[in-house]
């Protein structure tokens, strides 16, 4: 997130801290709490006086599963960071959640000052380590992993969602926030993800370089039908997600 999308006049820092060489900040303000990472952009900012609020539209889109896939759900996130979808999805009943995060200092982050649910399964362990490893299965995964500002190179890996398919159940979905370097690059992902994931829509932002992926097993429901669908939707997470249904694009042409 861009910092002159934050009202920053007044913010502090919080904590501070070295994490393998790298600087993690906490800050805040009045209203918001964020981390800064590297240096690089504002991540995961939460509203102070309610924090189940998801304020960022690329989290916002990658919650776009919930109109389609009814619960009960387990659903598994790889890259916990200030736990923001975390903190939407608790408010969903019969969700069972568990996160994925390489750093136990971001865990720790997440547990003193972005209340991180005590209910949410956390594992410190790589992403492509636990997908390998695991023997858990999940009807959703969410996949919103960054190095820097750059995804992950295993994201542009055939294996990776080949890996993926293997824990998941016969109608699952993947949901990926991915920075692809050259159109060719996104391509060849795309590629790679549909022999798993046959079925893809993706939501493009103005202000943001990457995107999100929708990866389905099944067909996706026609933006007809998920609209009617968005008004309890959007009591439960605390924003209004019919403006997110304009960005999204199918890149089959299947709908259902």
């Amino acid at each position: 997130m861009n910092r002159e999308a934050l009202p920053m006049e007044g913010s502090f820092v919080v904590e501070q801290k070295m994490i393998d060489g790298v600087l993690l900040v906490v800050k805040e303000t009045d209203q918001l709490r964020w981390f800064e990472y590297g240096g690089f952009s504002i991540q995961s900012v939460m509203n102070k006086h309610l924090s189940t609020q998801i304020l960022t539209p690329v989290s916002r889109s990658l919650l776009l599963f919930l109109l389609f896939k009814k619960t009960p759900l387990s659903i598994l996130n790889l890259g916990l960071g200030g736990a923001a979808l975390e903190r939407a999805l608790v408010t969903i009943p019969n969700l069972t959640l568990s996160a994925v995060e390489a750093s136990q200092s971001i865990i720790d982050m997440a547990t003193s000052y972005f209340n991180l649910p005590k209910q949410v399964k956390v594992f410190c362990q790589k992403a492509e380590q636990y997908i390998d490893q695991t023997t858990e299965v999940y009807d959703v995964v969410i996949c919103d992993l960054f190095i820097g500002e750059k995804s992950p190179d295993f994201l542009f890996s055939s294996n990776f969602y080949e890996q993926i398919a293997n824990i998941t159940t016969e109608q699952a979905v993947l949901m990926i926030n991915i920075q692809a370097d050259t159109n060719q690059e996104l391509f060849n992902t795309l590629s790679a993800i549909k022999k798993q994931f046959p079925h893809i829509a993706l939501v493009e932002f103005t202000d943001y370089s990457n995107i999100v992926l929708i990866c389905s097993l099944q067909k996706i429901p026609d933006l007809s039908i998920l609209v009617k669908d968005t008004t309890e939707l959007t009591q439960s997470i605390l924003f209004d997600i019919d403006k997110l249904l304009d960005k999204v694009i199918y890149i089959n042409s299947e709908t259902s």
